[in-house]
């Protein structure tokens, strides 16, 4: 070996040592914080552990794959999963740290940090990969995920990886200092031109224009059904338990008149409809998520007995469930036991009961809940006594007893009601804390609804969908024991079918499509189906994006009307004598009106013009992209030295459209104040040929660009012209509420 292959080897080697000791460093700086957490129990689990739990969930450190070679997914069992370890591992805890103190839900912590784990897996877990790694090496993990994801899934984890780089590894000088960068279209782009594949393909899975024709179709044989019930006759369809079905039939009033998310429905307050008497308006209560503030949303009116009535009956059909919560919130276990009373004993039972040891008052017999498999009025099922049962460790005593004066003695199986209230009391104790999504245990769990922007203390006698645990399970007869609010998954599996034997809604009442399909129904299509219904109304767009409660801008992912739907809208503008827009073509339209051109040849001048509108978050595009591509590379407020672009148009009505002019200009203004305080003067002095000047010039045309629209707006409110020399089409990354 010659001096310089030993000069590489021992630069390499104190690489390696630098390495290990700045993430030992890191571990060591994170470890009062993590101790807290521990502390706090918003984390459990120790550092060497494979796995914490979050918000009651795990989050596992294992490799990709199990020990068969299979990928690892939500299913792979426990023991299957390989646990990391090394260098590799400290840092996915590190950066996973790193998003739990930004308080973000369970979910969004994993989805951040599989970037991580994949480029991991991808470098085979060696230490040296991180100190050679290099642009290309992140480039090279999509050809790895394309085996196992769709490409919109790809994409999504190639650019968490970037950003695990970026925002991770570079600072913490862990790796060589780049600048990481996604060189990866994204796919959801296509998605959002209407004239696509990908269009159409994303609005038939999102969109389905005839969900309310088939819960109606649904409902109907439902209420068929009940009606033969009624009259003593057979129904046509499977008969459910009670509440089975009309509990979540009564709750779709509230997707279909709200848009309301699943979660936003199952955690409905009991109190959720209000009246305000200035406006003399119905109101709903509405726990938002997405890190929306909670909000009143007005009921509309051809909504209103409808909401009021389903509101009034769920309440009537949930009343004996909430009144046992609440004993239990406010008794604990005595609640339990106090539910558990037989009152066909006679003094006959109660006094051979009593000789054998036993007072009537803190035991049963299993026999007295019934036989196998049947269930008593309390909800407590003879199974569930049996051995290895749910409550087979309250089973205190096998004593051969005669209790019944003209029955044989025989032996009966005692149950204590102690034991058996402290089992239920862990049981519902485990249900707080997968909804409240806790790591407290008993009485420390705290019964609040906990948002980034708020938190809401309910507990369970407060939900307004609140049943039995059973209620909503299809394999089982009976309600269940213990009371529990609605969940989404209850909900899901009800809409469409799933991996579980349960049949869904639509399969049990026949209900199919066109095609003759068994018609499947994703709650988030209520959202979609109400987002397009409000925007073929007309409604205005800030209006949509405040009563969905989402942020503004989100209603353009949910818009579902063709091109030719989407020109028309805009062609009624134009053909308005009010507000025309000034822009190139409304000033055509006024010169075509002012020479008394037919109204025929100007609407056959729109139609040939509008065949594709375009919408972006600043304004509209009338521009067909299709025969003619933008010429200045879709780059959107960019003035471009002053080109003007005269396809560009902005609704001096829509103060969304403003917003988001402002937000563009305020963030490239701060980019440029910390480059260069005095760009305003430099603008000629910059070397075009530079890669940072030539940055620079994009931000400082891109601010004019703003600065053009802006004015465009003040002399709409003076009255004046409106021209506006700036570029044209952006579209936004779907991510849909």
């Amino acid at each position: 070996m010659n001096s310089v292959t030993q000069l590489g080897h021992h630069r390499f080697n104190k690489q390696q040592t630098r390495l290990l000791d700045a993430v030992k460093e890191l571990i060591e700086e994170e470890l009062p914080t993590f101790k807290s957490m521990q502390e706090n129990r918003t984390l459990i689990g120790g550092w060497d552990d494979f796995y914490w739990t979050y918000q009651n969930k795990n989050i596992y450190f294992t490799k990709r794959y199990d020990n068969t070679g299979e990928l690892v997914t939500g299913k792979t069992p426990f023991e299957a999963r390989v646990p990391m370890d090394g260098i590799w591992c400290d840092i996915a805890k590190l950066y996973t740290l790193v998003h739990i103190k930004k308080g973000k839900a369970n979910k969004s912590v994993v989805a951040s940090i599989a970037g991580c784990f994949w480029l991991a897996d991808h470098f085979n877990y060696e230490l040296d990969s991180i100190i050679t790694l290099k642009q290309a090496d992140i480039d090279e993990l999509p050809s790895t995920l394309d085996k196992h994801f769709a490409k919109r899934s790809v994409f999504e984890k190639y650019k968490e990886t970037v950003a695990f780089v970026k925002t991770f590894l570079v600072p913490k000088k862990l790796c060589p200092s780049f600048a990481p960068k996604v060189k990866m279209a994204n796919p959801a782009n296509k998605q959002n031109d209407v004239t696509t594949k990908e269009y159409r393909n994303r609005r038939d899975k999102k969109f389905n224009v005839d969900i309310d024709k088939y819960i109606g179709i649904a409902k109907r044989r439902f209420e068929a059904d009940q009606t033969l019930s009624s009259e003593g006759k057979e129904p046509i369809y499977p008969k459910m338990k009670s509440g089975y079905d009309e509990l979540r039939f009564l709750a779709i009033p509230f997707f279909m008149a709200f848009g309301l998310r699943i979660g936003e429905v199952c955690r409905l307050h009991k109190d959720c409809i209000g009246f305000d008497e200035t406006n003399q308006r119905w109101y709903l209560r509405v726990l938002t998520e997405k890190g929306e503030l909670a909000s009143a949303r007005p009921v509309p009116l051809m909504w209103q007995e409808i909401i009021l009535e389903s509101h009034k009956r769920i309440l009537e059909i949930t009343k004996p469930f909430r009144a046992l919560a609440k004993s239990i919130e406010q008794h604990r276990e005595q609640a339990i036991i106090n539910v558990l009373h037989f009152s066909d004993r006679d003094e006959y039972f109660k006094s051979a009961f009593q000789q054998a040891g036993y007072e009537p008052s803190s035991y049963f017999v299993r026999s007295e809940v019934g036989k196998t498999g049947e269930i008593h009025s309390t909800g407590v099922s003879f199974n569930s006594l049996r051995e290895k049962g749910t409550y087979s460790d309250a089973v205190v005593d096998k004593v051969s007893i005669k209790l019944f004066p003209h029955k044989n003695k025989n032996t009966q199986v005692v149950i204590s009601k102690t034991l058996l209230s402290e089992i239920a009391i862990r049981r519902y104790n485990d249900m707080q804390k997968q909804v409240y999504e806790s790591n407290d245990d008993g009485e420390d769990i705290t019964e609040e609804i906990v948002s980034t922007s708020y938190a809401f203390k309910m507990p369970f006698s407060d939900f307004l969908f609140i049943a039995k645990e059973d209620t909503f399970d299809d394999g089982s007869n009976s309600h269940g024991f213990l009371p529990l609010p609605m969940r989404p998954k209850s909900f899901t599996r009800w809409l469409k079918k799933d991996t579980s034997r349960a049949k869904s809604l639509f399969q049990r009442f026949d209900v199919r499509d066109d095609d003759g399909n068994i018609v499947n129904v994703e709650s988030h299509q209520f959202r979609h189906w109400l987002t397009d219904a409000m925007k073929r109304s007309g409604k205005n767009e800030m209006m949509i994006d405040l009563f969905m409660g989402r942020t503004a801008g989100q209603s353009r992912n949910y818009d579902h009307r063709t091109a030719k739907e989407r020109a028309e809208e805009i062609r009624e503008r134009y053909l308005s004598e009010d507000s025309i827009p000034d822009d190139v073509l409304g000033r055509r339209i006024k010169r075509m009106r002012e020479n008394n051109v037919s109204l025929d040849e100007i609407e056959m001048a729109l139609s040939h013009t509008l065949s594709v509108v375009h919408f972006t978050p600043w304004g509209t595009c009338n521009r067909d992209l299709d025969v003619s591509p933008c010429e200045k590379g879709m780059m959107c407020l960019r003035s471009n030295d002053g080109d003007a672009c005269q396809h560009f148009g902005i609704d001096p009505n829509d103060e969304k459209a403003k917003a988001s002019i402002i937000n563009t200009k305020i963030h490239y203004e701060n980019q440029l104040s910390v480059l260069l305080p005095n760009y305003q003067e430099l603008s000629e002095t910059l070397n075009k040929q530079e890669p940072l000047d030539q940055h620079v010039q994009y931000c400082i045309d891109t601010i004019k660009g703003c600065e053009n629209a802006l004015k465009a707006y003040e002399r709409q409110s003076k009255n004046s012209g409106q021209l506006i020399d700036i570029v044209q089409v952006y579209t936004p990354e779907v991510n849909d509420e």
